[in-house]
């Protein structure tokens, strides 16, 4: 039996480009993160853990895939 008409299911969580608001370093992190992320030059937290989705404290630049 075919099952040509069941989708497969795609993950909401993904890797993002994210830049530094203080010193504009570009930093690849994860959209779920479930620790705080601190950027490698300032030391500024990138992101904050939630229940689900990070609060993400940088600009976003787009996908890391």
């Amino acid at each position: 039996m075919k099952k040509d008409h069941i989708e497969i299911p795609k993950p909401s969580s993904k890797f993002q480009k994210v830049n530094c608001n203080e010193c504009g370093e570009l930093q690849i992190m994860y959209s779920h993160a479930s620790t705080k992320v601190a950027c490698n030059s300032c030391g500024n937290t990138i992101s904050e853990p939630t229940g689900s989705k990070a609060i993400i404290n940088g600009k976003i630049s787009g996908s890391a895939e």
